[in-house]
């Protein structure tokens, strides 16, 4: 079913790239004159007005020729970033990103080999999985999340069916309509510093840092 919605989901999901990005950099750049949160603020100003601008000068036009259109995950991780940078707010706890992250990167781990050509590895891109046992699977796993109190998580495997479903991503397949090459970095990171050794030795030093409290007589 075609709603011709997909030019709109797709603008807002380019606004939404530009708001959230800058609005991390004028939280970073701004600091020092205006404070994390009023240089977030400065930022998302900026990427609104950018956003109106015709297109030879809208950025929107490059990052879609660039990286196409977000799947779902890519809309989750934006969201969480405008909020953290604008309203200081975590949006994801550190359990469901790391759960999301791990979804994405075993994702990109069963289709890219075989989209990209590597000899012997399935093609799961292509194939769909089937046509039907991708959807069973982003349904399971959107109960599962459901399940486990993890609403975002649903939400975005719902999200990912629902641009599939009502052909509201550029791609008619699954696979883009939940994940895309950006969250799959972004998940990267995720997972990369949560097995850091380096984060287990700056826990471990901070909790030896603490005062040691008083012995009772």
């Amino acid at each position: 079913m075609n709603l011709h919605l997909e030019p709109i989901v797709s603008d807002l999901a380019h606004v939404l790239l530009l708001v959230a990005l800058l609005s991390y950099l004028g939280s970073k750049v701004f600091d020092a004159w205006l404070g994390p949160q009023r240089g977030a603020l400065a930022g998302f100003s900026i990427g609104a007005f950018l956003s109106i601008l015709p297109e030879p000068v809208n950025p929107a036009f490059y990052t879609r020729a660039i990286i196409g259109d977000p799947g779902a995950l890519g809309w989750v991780f934006l969201i969480a970033l405008l909020l953290k940078s604008v309203w200081r707010k975590d949006w994801l706890s550190q359990r469901e990103s790391r759960l999301l992250a791990l979804v994405a990167f075993a994702g990109a781990v069963s289709i890219y080999p075989g989209s990209l050509g590597v000899p012997g590895a399935p093609d799961f891109y292509n194939s769909n999985l089937g046509g039907f046992l991708l959807p069973s699977v982003t349904l399971g796993f959107a109960l599962f999340a459901i399940w486990r109190g993890f609403f975002i998580s649903a939400a975005a495997a719902g999200s990912g069916l629902a641009l599939y479903g009502l052909d509201l991503h550029e791609s008619a397949n699954l696979w883009d309509c939940l994940i895309d090459f950006p969250s799959v970095l972004v998940s990267l990171v995720i997972l990369v510093r949560w097995a850091s050794p380096f984060r287990r030795l700056r826990k471990a030093r901070d909790a030896a840092s603490l005062p040691t409290p008083p012995r009772s007589p």
